[in-house]
């Protein structure tokens, strides 16, 4: 019974090995890579692919350049895999293109050039690949190495946003709310921060939300937009913490509540949003829904403060001048109500002229 049980493991043990007998250098790389089913072999992919590589295979050429890239079955090497993407590349491979004309923006294994960058983008872009389309989008609206061009940044956007990319989709919403390259349409915006956010993009979930609670190119609605600046805080986005504290604190569209209101601006501060660490620090200086601590209200307005928020500017310089919460240090406040004041800070600008007449 032993040895029937045994020659039957070993039996079904052979049997789960592919045979890729018969197969040729190109079909055995992709079942290797691939894994077909059981996982992928590096290792043997990498002797594979190699040879149908040398044979002039496109999609083999790319596959050797990302396993030479990552570390697959071999040392990374990222020139040695740029050399094999340009290969497919150079066959109209539209992946290899995109990853080419990547390798060229960021200046990876070869000297920085974004005309080469966007030629290889245009070229995967015009064949429908959504990555390369958005970065063009970037590039001409950013005018990074290039003259901006809204329109052309519309056009590449489009291409992107069509194959339901959320960030394209919330780029081309935004141009047209702005009216930049596209002729200004809020239906249009709103319909593609809606298609963004839908997808569960966080940024287009803020904006439409924001959209909503101010009455910006739609019907002000503060349920919708406490429906989506949640939804936008609930994955993590700082601004959107921020905000979704705002409206705690102020008790819009949502029951006012002091701790909720701290819990989600201490959230936001802690990623290093600079109104949610002014916000946070006047909630520890106030007592309000946390415990009153002017040393923790001192250390949020001096982050704020670094970040040249002027209420926190004024705020932390009279701190420093009564020794509340820090050091009593009286040339430290004067110079944190100064920069308040050249920051804006009506209160700071006040004090100070209150201060020049005694």
């Amino acid at each position: 019974m032993i040895k029937l049980i045994l020659a039957a493991a070993a039996a079904a043990a052979f049997a789960a090995v592919p045979s890729f007998a018969g197969d040729t250098a190109e079909e055995t790389c992709y079942r290797y890579f691939d894994g077909n089913g059981a996982g992928p072999d590096y290792t043997e992919a990498l002797s594979h692919c190699r040879e149908a590589a040398e044979q002039g295979k496109a999609r083999a050429q790319y596959l050797l350049g990302q396993m030479i890239e990552n570390g697959k079955g071999t040392a990374a090497d990222q020139a040695g895999a740029l050399e094999w993407y340009s290969k497919a590349a150079d066959q109209g491979y539209v992946t290899a293109e995109a990853v080419v004309g990547a390798f060229y923006f960021k200046g990876v294994a070869v000297k920085q050039d974004t005309a080469e960058a966007v030629k290889w983008f245009k070229k995967a872009a015009g064949k429908g690949e959504p990555t390369s389309a958005l970065a063009l989008f970037n590039i001409y609206a950013y005018g990074n190495g290039v003259t901006q061009d809204y329109a052309e940044a519309a056009k590449w956007v489009r291409i992107a946003a069509d194959k339901e990319v959320p960030a394209a989709e919330a780029a081309l919403g935004t141009l047209y709310l702005d009216g930049l390259g596209v002729s200004e349409n809020n239906e249009e915006g709103i319909k593609w921060y809606r298609k963004a956010a839908e997808h569960g993009y966080a940024q287009a979930q803020h904006l439409l939300g924001l959209a909503y609670l101010n009455g910006q190119a739609v019907k002000q609605d503060t349920a919708e937009a406490v429906k989506w600046i949640s939804k936008a805080a609930e994955q993590g986005y700082a601004d959107a913490q921020a905000d979704f504290g705002s409206l705690y604190y102020s008790g819009t569209g949502v029951r006012q509540d002091d701790a909720e209101a701290a819990k989600w601006l201490l959230k936001a501060a802690e990623q290093g949003n600079a109104d949610a660490q002014e916000a946070i620090g006047t909630l520890y200086f106030t007592g309000s829904g946390v415990k009153e601590d002017y040393a923790e209200a001192a250390r949020w307005f001096t982050k704020a403060a670094e970040q040249d928020k002027p209420d926190a500017e004024f705020t932390l310089g009279r701190m420093y001048l009564k020794g509340a919460g820090v050091k009593q240090d009286a040339a430290a406040g004067e110079k944190l109500i100064r920069e308040a004041a050249e920051h804006g800070s009506e209160e700071a600008k006040a004090y100070l002229k209150e201060l020049s007449g005694k």
